[in-house]
Order: C-alpha cells, then structure tokens, then sequence
C-alpha cells in the first residue's frame, strides 16, 4: 500500500444517504463492498420516518436521522424562511425545482429540504469527520469508488442536465455551509432576480448556488462506477425505472438512467484492459514492450 493510499485510509469519512431505502439489498451489498469499505466509512442514514427499519442498511448504520414525511413541504420551509420563500420554485415550477410544494411534480424542492436538515442538524456530528460523501441508496457499484483526496469538492461525472448533478458529491467537512447551503441561497430574496433570469431546474440552482460561494473553483469529475437503479416495489416522483441489468440477479431490480449504465460499463471496461496490461508488462516487461503496437509506435518515433 502507498503512501497516500495509507493516508486517506487514517481520514475519517462519513457517508450520508439522503431519501429513503430504494434499491434493495443486492444494490447495498455493492454500496457496502464498493464504496464504505474502501474508505471504511461510517454509514448514516437520513430518510423521511419509516416504521419499516428492517433492511440492512438500518443494521449498518452508525447514525439514523429521521425527517417527517410531508404531505406538502412547503411546511418545512415555512418553518426556516420568509412567507416568499416560493418565488424561485413558483417561478420554475415546471422543472421540476418544486417537486414535493403543493401539487408539484418532481423531487427539487425535498431534495434541497434535506441538505438543508443536515446543515441545520447534523453539523456538529459532520464536522467530525474529515471527508463527507453525500450520495444515494440506489447506486448499484460495479466497481471500487476511487480513493479521492481531500482539497477538492468531488463530483460523479455526466448528469448535469445543463447544470450540476445532485446524486453524488463528496467534500471536505469544512465545505458544509457551500455545498449544503442551497435553500438559504435560493429562498434570499436578493438573490430572486438573478436567479428568476435562469429558467432553473434542480441542477442548474445547485450551479448558480456552487458559483455564489466560489465552490465551483474547486470541482473535480472524477469516472462513475455506480448508476441508479430501482426495485419494483420503491417509489418515484420522477424517472420509473424500465430495463433490466446483465449484473443483476434479481428479475425485479431496474436501471432508472440508461446513461449513467453504459457509463460505468465503459469505465469498468478501460479498468479491466488497464490492469490486464500491467499486469502483462511486469510479467514479462520485454516481451510486453517488443509485441505493443503503441511502445512500437513511442520507441519507433525516438
């Protein structure tokens, strides 16, 4: 083990998942194998109160941080903000942005109510830790997540849909107010003209809300090795999930993003050639170099 892999090994990260239980239990034993034991990450849950604890992922949770289910979550911005804390989300009400206010379609408005918990809540517990990795409990993993290092605000690649994904962040503890901070910057009624001037969706207010701290200079996008999936039993406000997975051993376990699939494919693809040659070149290094096309090509061209 190198040097800096030892070192993030020491760093304690915390990984946070934000919604509800979907997915099922094959989807978190790739999240457990892929993801937590790598980092050896502690494990917390923040979901809309169940009854239903019996999965396993209330098993392997370090903390359970339960938020109500509303009916209309326009109550619980009505308990934190100004009486027009609406506008932007009335305003781009289309996009999905409002998702989970009155008869809005969508998940953008619980989505930001979450963060929003945590930062109110949970920031004496976060700021424990060295690492944070804000993510899903549908992800299904095909491969290690990388080892990324602190310094950065790490972010999936691809689903931007025109402007930052929501579904995977990973950050330092000491970014809490810049990246968790979305519902105060969206519901400040000096930030209202700006932001009613960007036809917002949930991805394009996160954008505007990174750029207003000045987190925006410090992304990274790093390869995707989960996608999102869904049991035929979970609930959406959104995407249904339609197709089925080579990987999968459950006839009812679905891809919910086609994209994010053939993505993590593709990259677990490029892990296999990469290790498939190394491992070629220190068996036989001599050999590996006098039969590569490509160290042909470099040797040729010296």
């Amino acid at each position: 083990m190198d040097r800096s892999t030892s070192e993030k090994m020491m760093e304690k990260t915390l990984t946070i998942l934000i919604g509800s239980a979907r997915g099922g239990e094959e989807t978190w034993e790739t999240m457990y194998r892929h993801l937590l034991a790598p980092y050896k990450s502690d494990l917390a849950l923040c979901f809309g109160e169940s009854d239903d604890k019996s999965a396993s992922l209330y098993d392997r949770a370090n903390y359970v941080w339960d938020i109500p289910e509303y009916e209309n979550w326009r109550d619980y911005f009505s308990q934190y903000f100004p009486e027009d804390f609406d506008q932007i989300f009335v305003d781009s009400k289309v996009t999905g942005i409002m998702g989970g206010i009155d008869d809005a379609r969508g998940s953008g408005a619980i989505i930001f109510a979450f963060r929003d918990f945590l930062l109110r809540n949970k920031s004496k517990i976060l700021l424990e830790y060295d690492r944070i990795i804000l993510t899903r409990s549908d992800h299904y993993y095909l491969q290690d997540h990388p080892l990324l290092p602190l310094g950065s605000f790490h972010l999936v690649e691809g689903e931007d849909c025109g402007g930052i994904t929501d579904r995977h962040h990973v950050f330092d503890s000491s970014m809490l107010k810049d990246v968790l901070g979305i519902c105060d910057f969206m519901c400040a009624r000096e930030n209202f003209p700006h932001l009613m001037s960007k036809n917002l969706n949930p991805e394009r207010a996160l954008l505007e809300f990174f750029r207003s701290t000045g987190i925006d200079q410090k992304i990274n996008r790093f390869k995707r090795v989960q996608f999102t999936v869904a049991e035929a039993r979970d609930g959406t406000r959104w995407k249904k999930a339609k197709n089925c997975f080579s990987e999968s051993t459950s006839p009812t376990l679905m891809l919910k993003y086609e994209g994010e699939y053939f993505r993590a494919k593709e990259n677990l693809k490029g892990l296999f050639w990469l290790k498939l040659r190394l491992k070629q070149f220190f068996s036989n290094p001599i050999h590996f170099l006098a039969n590569s096309s490509k160290f042909k090509a470099i040797l040729g061209a010296r």
